[in-house]
């Protein structure tokens, strides 16, 4: 069965969810950098939807298309990006969210790692 993905408009309505409720700062940074991480998973280079999901939440965070938020937006983007294809993180997202931030504070955070952790925190319904 073919992925399914989201748009550049259901990201930048991810960012103003989150915007609302975090308070992060609003506004798109490098539309280009957004445009180009939205669009990575549907490359075809990847097996399955956790793989889709990892590329996605990698670029996201590292190419930094937002003022702020964009490692919420990432774990945000991925998590629906998995729900959309039938996949559910069952893992603590506050442990998730911290694992991604010391991967990115120990200069780990990459596509294989995420995919890694992605898969030890999913599970298909």
């Amino acid at each position: 069965m073919a992925s399914r993905y989201l748009t550049v408009v259901e990201v930048l309505a991810i960012h103003q969810a989150l915007v609302d409720e975090f308070g992060v700062v609003s506004g798109v940074r490098d539309m280009g950098a957004l445009e180009s991480a939205v669009f990575r998973p549907q490359t075809g280079y990847y097996d399955d939807p956790i793989a889709e999901a990892a590329a996605l939440m990698e670029s996201l965070i590292k190419n930094h298309p937002f003022f702020d938020g964009n490692k919420r937006v990432g774990l945000a983007a991925a998590d629906i990006h998995l729900r959309m294809n039938g996949w559910y993180i069952v893992g603590d997202p506050r442990s998730i969210a911290d694992n991604i931030i010391e991967l990115i504070e120990e200069r780990r955070l990459d596509q294989m790692t995420l995919d890694d952790l992605l898969r030890e925190t999913t599970e298909e319904r």
